[in-house]
């Protein structure tokens, strides 16, 4: 075999596996029909430990990944291994070589007891040296030098191999190192911040009795309440109840997305599947897997959506969007929603197959008018939390405004009722904190003098303008999300920014 059909081949046996111990045997199977070999190994140089580190080794059966450490005496260090301008040096007799000897010693446990002849090429990319590539035959004079000439020729390639898959290694060691930190972290986080359940054992008694049963079950739930009720506290004290507690977590606010991309968004997209997929995106199923996800508003969920997610809850089994290769995913499924889904399966606008697989337990938040006696314990809460927030002392509750609040019928429920007391914390000025729950003043259109209220009329553009004005008023010119006006007013985000735009609305006047 010619030399450029040897290297060829040694180099298409050596990358044909990502697995650097596996390439080594891939190599030494094929070198053998050329050269001498029984034993095919990587060896690395530490300083600290001024040591020999064996980092991967192949036989003709076998191959590893190791940390042999054999230490080298300062006598030995500096021998003039390579002498020869080609890097290679053949030890036909291991006792002329003492390092030779040494690896051929800490080699014994896992080859058996043998003699062997050593050829060790020294590895450099420019001037770094990169590692020592060791191939032992049994036997005594076992190479010449056509097979040192051979050998050197693949001092690049194996340069290249072992350069990257020491890369490869240290990347995924730091990948493991920042899971922990970050299962860590979680923990440390979840011991600081995680607080009771506010009502867990007065108006939300009931209902923390449900999450309690379904806790530590993998089955669906679905959380039912009006919007602002807290359906995503009841999701976050589910999960960390729950056995799946220390794996992913990955929350979805179906409609903030836009219906276009919920799929992608959901269930990942392969590069190319439509146009603007420059390259493949893996999606929250996948990205939840062995975890939990938390699909917030899935009544805004397309019937294509829904009938991909039906699957996931059948069969735990789903495809990207351009692919036609099923994934596997073992994703438990917790849903909340604010619109009457059982109403949704009438209109034939949600699937009641879906339905009834996520109605298996149902939990529904009640709405902070029907547990009045929680609003003390949320006062307090959220008086606290703002002024940590503001760097500002306590102040005290004016005499009765506890009664005034619970007296309001909260339309908006807990999330208005935190932005009353925010917005009265920051306007008491060091004063007794007193509540006003009147809604912020917001009148776009004021009649003349002379114009009647019970004459005159408004066309429904102007009453939505008038409408949509004052919600984005409330929420500080905030669209989408937790708090945001498509939230209050019932409505997709996307189709929010239409009317908006449509209407002529300037919303950054209304911040």
């Amino acid at each position: 075999m010619d030399k450029d059909s040897f290297y060829k081949q040694a180099v298409e046996a050596l990358t044909g596996s990502l697995s650097l111990h596996h390439g080594l045997q891939n190599c030494l199977k094929f070198m053998t029909e050329v050269i001498p070999g029984d034993v095919l190994s990587v060896h690395l140089w530490d300083e600290n430990l001024c040591s020999l580190r064996i980092i991967a080794s192949a036989d003709m059966t076998s191959s590893r990944a190791c940390n042999i450490i054999i230490p080298i005496e300062e006598d030995f260090r500096y021998i003039p291994r390579w002498e020869q301008t080609n890097d290679v040096k053949a030890v036909n007799d291991y006792q002329d070589d003492p390092i030779s000897a040494k690896v051929q010693e800490h080699l014994k446990s896992i080859y058996g007891n043998h003699t062997y002849s050593h050829m060790i090429s020294r590895i450099k990319i420019g001037d770094e040296r990169i590692c020592d590539i060791a191939l032992l035959a049994r036997g005594e004079n076992r190479f010449t030098s056509l097979h040192t000439e051979l050998f050197s020729s693949l001092n690049s390639p194996f340069g290249i191999a072992v350069s990257n898959s020491i890369k490869h290694l240290e990347i995924k060691q730091m990948h493991e190192n920042l899971l922990k930190e970050n299962q860590d972290l979680k923990h440390k986080i979840a011991g600081i911040h995680r607080i009771d359940v506010i009502g867990s054992d007065s108006g939300l008694k009931q209902t923390m009795q449900q999450v309690e049963a379904i806790a530590l079950t993998d089955a669906p739930v679905l959380i039912l309440g009006e919007t602002g009720v807290g359906k995503d506290v009841i999701a976050n004290e589910i999960q960390a109840l729950s056995t799946r507690k220390d794996e992913p977590f990955i929350r979805v606010n179906c409609g903030a997305i836009p219906e276009s991309l919920i799929d992608s968004e959901l269930f990942g997209h392969e590069k190319g599947a439509f146009t603007g997929a420059i390259e493949r995106q893996i999606g929250r199923f996948e990205r939840a897997n062995k975890g939990t996800l938390f699909l917030d508003e899935i009544g805004e969920l397309s019937k294509q959506a829904q009938v991909r997610l039906l699957r996931v809850l059948q069969n735990g089994e789903m495809e990207r969007i351009g692919s036609n290769s099923t994934i596997k995913v073992d994703v438990r499924i917790i849903a909340a929603t604010n619109r009457s889904l059982d109403k949704m399966v009438e209109n034939n606008t949600f699937r009641a197959d879906l339905y009834y697989r996520l109605c298996l337990f149902p939990i529904t938040v009640p709405p902070l008018r029907q547990r009045l006696e929680d609003i003390p314990l949320f006062a307090n809460h959220f008086i606290s939390q703002c002024c940590n927030k503001l760097h500002i002392p306590q102040p005290e509750i004016a005499l009765g405004e506890i009664a005034n609040l619970q007296s309001y019928h909260w339309p908006g429920n807990v999330r208005e009722l935190a932005n009353i007391i925010e917005r009265s914390v920051i306007s008491c000025q060091g004063a007794e904190l007193t509540f006003c729950t009147a809604e912020p003043a917001a009148t776009p259109y004021l009649l003349s003098a002379q114009q009647d209220p019970e004459t005159m009329f408004y066309t429904l553009d102007e009453i939505n303008k008038s409408h949509i004005e004052k919600v984005l008023l409330f929420t500080k010119g905030k669209i989408q999300g937790a708090n945001g006006a498509a939230e209050i007013l019932d409505i997709n985000p996307h189709t929010l920014r239409s009317r908006i735009k449509k209407l002529g609305i300037q919303v950054h006047t209304l911040h």
